[in-house]
């Protein structure tokens, strides 16, 4: 087994996860994951860090960059005995070098037998995302909300992030979109459920992924998101997603064989659980970070599996509660992942 320690120093893997795995995901889990969502990464791809600048709580990082061979390594060690299959894309900052973070992404997929997708730059007319697209095999497009440069988060609209061009080029060529979903109030927010049937009806030869449920981690961030369920070419997509009623609703509201498996590494390394309290996403984690809550170093030894188990035992709670059949759920895990990357590759 490849050194998991020695390529990503930062990935814990101890008793109480082999624990879970061996109790609760190894008896359940379907024989091929396919990993939906993940970034692959270096230091040099990223913009020049600002000596003055203060870590925020904006969102979380856990790196200053991922490897390839750590995305693999970490792969085989949460999910071991399965074949894993994997869809990746480079880290999204403004100030990154966008050739250098695609062409990264392309030869990792390359090299591993994964999938990509081409970071956009959010300026690019129709022709060159095509090119861009086709030059390096990727399967569609990354955007995401902080490209956005001219307005704050809060105001982020879907128009903003997926200019009309790009949704001319997905329409095109049938490609994927994986959407980030932006403002304060998340999938709850009218703003961005309009804006997402907007969309799937502006490209409806796309494959509208809507990444993390819509950023829905609890029932209150969820609004009117179930009712998305009747778009055709929307596929919810459930990494970070650890609260196993949000995920028995999507069971229950969109069509099973469009329910994505994404853990969204380097992030779903980590120790700890994402939860909501009172309307408020937190994160529980072992370490400290900027943008969780933790205990001081010694002071509380919190009991940690990886975030990447507790979204597979959200994932099991639900499809028990909502009757997924095992074929529905090797769908989920796999099948519905492989025959999105397939009606892709004929488009």
């Amino acid at each position: 087994m490849t050194d998991t320690a020695a390529i990503n120093p930062n990935f814990v893997y101890d008793e109480i996860d082999e624990r879970v795995w061996r109790e609760e995901i190894d008896p359940w889990l379907p024989e091929t994951v396919f990993d939906f969502h993940g970034h692959v990464y270096l230091r040099e791809h990223l913009p020049p860090r600002d000596p003055k600048a203060r870590p925020t709580p904006s969102g979380p990082k856990v790196v200053d960059e991922y490897p390839h061979e750590a995305f693999a390594a970490v792969e085989e060690t949460l999910w071991p005995g399965r074949k894993v299959k994997a869809l990746i894309f480079g880290t999204v900052a403004p100030g990154i070098d966008y050739d250098a973070i695609n062409a990264y992404a392309a030869d990792a997929a390359r090299k591993y037998g994964w999938e990509a997708l081409y970071v956009p730059r959010i300026d690019d007319d129709a022709e060159t995302l095509l090119a861009g697209v086709r030059g390096g095999g990727f399967l569609g497009f990354k955007p995401y909300w902080r490209f956005v440069t001219w307005k704050s988060q809060a105001d982020v609209t879907l128009e903003d992030m997926v200019p009309p061009a790009m949704r001319e080029a997905a329409n095109e060529a049938g490609l994927i979109i994986m959407t980030h979903i932006p403002r304060l109030g998340r999938l709850a927010d009218p703003v961005n459920t309009e804006g997402l049937r907007k969309l799937c009806a502006d490209a409806p030869n796309a494959k509208i992924i809507l990444a993390h449920f819509g950023r829905a981690y609890f029932p209150e961030a969820v609004g009117e998101g179930y009712s998305l369920g009747d778009i055709d070419n929307l596929y919810p997509e459930l990494s970070m997603v650890q609260d196993w009623e949000v995920i028995e609703g999507v069971f229950r509201h969109f069509d099973r064989s469009k329910v994505l498996f994404g853990m969204d590494l380097p992030v779903a390394q980590e120790k700890g659980k994402c939860l909501g309290i009172n309307g408020q996403r937190h994160f529980f984690t072992r370490k400290p970070h900027p943008w969780s809550i933790h205990a001081e170093p010694g002071v509380y030894d919190i009991r940690c599996t990886v975030m990447a188990y507790e979204m597979a035992r959200a994932i099991r709670k639900a499809a028990d509660r909502a009757a997924l059949t095992e074929s529905e759920v090797e769908g989920v895990f796999c099948r519905n992942a492989e025959a999105v990357v397939a009606s892709v590759k004929e488009g």
